[in-house]
């Protein structure tokens, strides 16, 4: 009977000590799905329609064939210019300096003709994308009016783009990557929040988050993630978390760091205030500290509490190390690649380099 008391007791406070959870945008690096040591040379092959995307329909055919000119503009204005590692060769370059028309008569991508381009200035990746699906305007000829429409208003399905993306090594011709993307307004303007700032029209954001995602197969960048803070509800110090947290979703890491280090010293039972100050550390890139923090929260409240938290800030080291190409730390990595790869974003990325 005691033993279930003591048992009960501790998960309460466990309970209190940690509450929820709460998410705060971190910008991480991600390593690219062909990580090479020193500059990498791509060369980016012309937008096409995918195969099964070609139909007898002509006017959808040319709806195709102007988001494949379209993307081919964006792919270029959004060509990473922070990726030191990057040097991109675009069709006309390609074409200006090995004078191989690389585009056939049905305005398809002539694949061999861009192998050889691509030899020929010494490339080492071709980057390759392909149309598969897309609606870029919304209609504008009325549609007959039923009592569910007029009820209810008439549903739009918002523009968005499916893409086919393929990496090929040009030393053998051997395809290395593929991934395909799909990207409707809501979904790009999630993953990149400053779409609206920039990009004019619907159409336009996602075709840049179209292209801006394929760049990140090439070149390591740094991308907006969620990390997931602890947030505490009755504990000693749980108010001035919860500020922290506030300054931290804000993207304010910076104060948020400081409320958390105030908590963690004048209350170092704050398993919360720890958790949050290791993800701090992973926000300026510093994941020695942000293993030690980590470790606080393990001494005051040993188990599992922090195995989410370990595997998150493992993951944004290792993406780090990759993007770099850093040899593992000396002491080793804590999990097995197996238990990582549940945690690959990129787990619909066909690619032997991994």
């Amino acid at each position: 009977m005691n033993r279930c008391i003591l048992i009960a007791g501790i998960g309460f406070l466990l309970l209190l000590s940690s509450g929820c959870k709460m998410s705060a945008p971190v910008y991480a690096w991600k390593s690219a799905a062909v990580p090479r040591p020193g500059p990498v040379k791509v060369a980016v092959g012309p937008v096409g329609i995918a195969s099964r995307a070609q139909r007898t329909n002509d006017l959808l055919n040319a709806d195709l064939q102007e988001a494949a000119s379209k993307l081919q503009y964006a792919l270029q204005s959004t060509e990473p210019d922070q990726a030191a590692s990057l040097i991109a060769i675009h069709p006309p370059e390609l074409e200006r300096v090995s004078l191989i028309q690389l585009v056939s008569y049905d305005a398809q991508p002539n694949d061999t003709a861009t192998i050889g381009a691509a030899r020929q200035v010494g490339a080492d990746f071709i980057l390759q994308g392909n149309i598969v699906n897309a609606k870029l305007k919304q209609d504008e000829s009325p549609k007959r009016r039923t009592i569910k429409t007029m009820l209810f208003g008439e549903k739009k399905i918002p523009e968005y783009v499916v893409t086919h993306w393929t990496i090929t090594d040009v030393a053998t011709g051997q395809r290395v990557a593929e991934r395909t993307l799909h990207f409707d307004l809501p979904s790009a303007e999630k993953r990149y929040h400053d779409l609206g700032y920039h990009i004019p029209g619907n159409d336009g954001r996602v075709l840049m988050a179209s292209s801006r995602a394929a760049w990140e197969l090439v070149a390591s960048t740094p991308v907006r993630t969620e990390a997931m803070l602890d947030l505490p509800w009755f504990w000693i110090g749980s108010s001035q978390v919860r500020k922290g947290n506030g300054f931290a979703r804000q993207g304010r890491w910076d104060l948020a760091e400081r409320e958390w280090q105030e908590v963690a010293d004048r209350h170092p039972t704050n398993k919360a205030a720890w958790t949050n100050l290791s993800i701090a550390a992973v926000a300026k890139e510093d994941f020695e500290l942000a293993k030690n923090r980590v470790k606080h929260a393990d001494t005051y409240w040993p188990g599992d509490s922090t195995f989410r938290t370990k595997l998150w800030l493992e993951k944004q080291r290792r993406e780090y190390h990759q993007a770099f190409g850093l040899a593992p730390p000396a002491e080793g990595w804590e999990f097995p690649d197996a238990t990582m790869a549940t945690l690959d974003d990129n787990s619909d990325t066909k690619n032997i380099y991994r």
